[in-house]
């Protein structure tokens, strides 16, 4: 396994800490990992599934978005349009490095970011791998109403789950109108979550088959929660996308 670290620009001149797994350096097809709301691309589920990833014949390249782990700045500034942008420039990047096949995943917010960069048609993505994607990002900050939203200080900070975050990304939460994001996937998704989440729920996982138009294959792991990441998640996951991902030609 090469593991190759380095540092990448996104459109606001931001340094972005990166990281490429592969076997090997002709490798032209991988995937994109986006990480969660918390977490960073040395969370314990990519890190402990990169070798099933290597094992498909595909590279596998994870990032911090802004805000997160190796990446300058801090969490209460962040913003999902900027980690849509940071998703956009890691896809450049990754293409600039002679990849040609993508694929992107992503997990929770990480998923969210995902879908909403490919529902812009930017780029051409093989396919999608969601773990726990959130539609309804409203039920993350149930102490926050939605006429209240005005009575905001865009400047100013909301405490979420016990962690401050600004008050743009709390807009951003009510506008952003992930449904129709779904519809606009062209690309086949694996769509992976666990029953018994409670950050979020499994009816996400049910709206957004109800609502994708290109071909959508579900995972559900029946007691499995949020995070996923007890050893049999973990081993049930890496079968699958190791399957999923031997679908295509590399």
């Amino acid at each position: 396994m090469i593991i190759d670290n380095f540092k990448f620009r996104n459109h606001r001149y931001v340094e972005l800490a990166g990281r490429i797994y592969r076997k090997n350096s002709d490798q032209k097809a991988g995937v994109i990992f986006s990480h969660g709301l918390f977490s960073s691309k040395d969370g314990y589920k990519i890190t402990q599934m990169a070798g099933s990833i290597l094992d498909s014949g595909f590279a596998l390249m994870t990032f911090d978005f802004t805000f997160s782990g190796e990446s300058p700045g801090k969490i209460a500034d962040i913003s999902i349009t900027d980690e849509v942008d940071d998703l956009k420039c890691a896809i450049n990047f990754f293409k600039s490095r002679g990849f040609e096949k993508i694929h992107l995943m992503g997990s929770s917010m990480g998923a969210a970011v995902t879908v909403l960069t490919a529902a812009t048609g930017q780029f051409e993505i093989e396919s999608l791998i969601l773990i726990a994607a959130p539609l309804s990002f409203e039920k993350l900050v149930p102490e926050i109403k939605r006429d209240h939203l005005n009575d905001l200080d865009l400047k100013g900070y909301t405490s979420v789950s016990g962690v401050m975050v600004n008050n743009g990304f709390i807009r951003e939460i009510f506008e952003i109108d992930m449904i129709e994001a779904v519809k606009k996937i062209t690309s086949p998704v694996l769509l992976i979550h666990g029953r018994q989440d409670a950050v979020v729920d499994y009816s996400n996982h049910e709206t957004f088959i109800g609502n994708c138009t290109s071909e959508c294959v579900s995972l559900v792991i029946d007691d499995g929660d949020h995070n996923l990441t007890r050893d049999s998640d973990i081993k049930i996951i890496s079968e699958n996308v190791k399957g999923w991902l031997g679908k295509f030609n590399v």
